[in-house]
């Protein structure tokens, strides 16, 4: 076999193991038991004890390094040190989304932050509607070349709660440009 196919083979072979890391990455975070979400909220016992032990490792470890850096042993007893354990926030709870006016709610809402900004085409205005869909009544009209941003989204996410002048409504996504 000439080096330049063993070259291609291994690169080949390089791809392949990358694109299933990939893919099992992605199944774990989408499952949520690679970023802890499937655990318990009330284990946090053990995150307490794990980040108790990784501090008075890390105490005992800067005792050690200070007492062999310069040949002296006076006075460096790890009891006496206290090492401030990290107080755990409280989660907030998800309070449901309400966007008054609307004939439905979107089944996604954007966190704060998170949100996408649009930018209505220049070409024409567009109807805000009270639902996801053209047979749904319309509730404004907003001027070509205005910018919006998306509160949330339907399940296909093809239409978008946006609040434009104190409404809410919903406007179709395929006439959105990203801002």
């Amino acid at each position: 076999m000439s080096s330049l196919r063993k070259k291609a083979l291994i690169r080949l072979l390089l791809c392949a193991v990358f694109l299933i890391a990939s893919i099992v990455f992605s199944f774990l975070l989408l499952n949520g038991t690679f970023d802890g979400g499937s655990e318990p909220a009330s284990d946090s016992s053990s995150v307490s004890d794990s980040v108790d032990s990784s501090a008075s490792d890390a105490a005992s470890d800067e005792n050690s390094a200070s007492s062999e850096g310069d040949g002296t042993t006076e006075g460096t007893d790890s009891t006496s040190e206290s090492v401030a354990e990290p107080t755990p926030e409280p989660t907030p709870e998800a309070t449901p989304a309400s966007f008054d006016g609307l004939s439905e709610q979107p089944t996604t809402v954007y966190a704060e932050g998170e949100q996408p900004n649009y930018t209505v085409t220049p070409d024409s205005n567009m109807n805000l509607r009270a639902g996801p869909g053209t047979d749904f009544d319309k509730v404004a009209q907003i001027p070509a070349g205005t910018a919006v941003t998306a509160l949330g989204t339907n399940a296909d996410e093809t239409w978008v709660v946006v609040q434009y002048e104190g409404q809410y409504g919903w406007l179709a996504k395929e006439y959105l440009n990203a801002a």
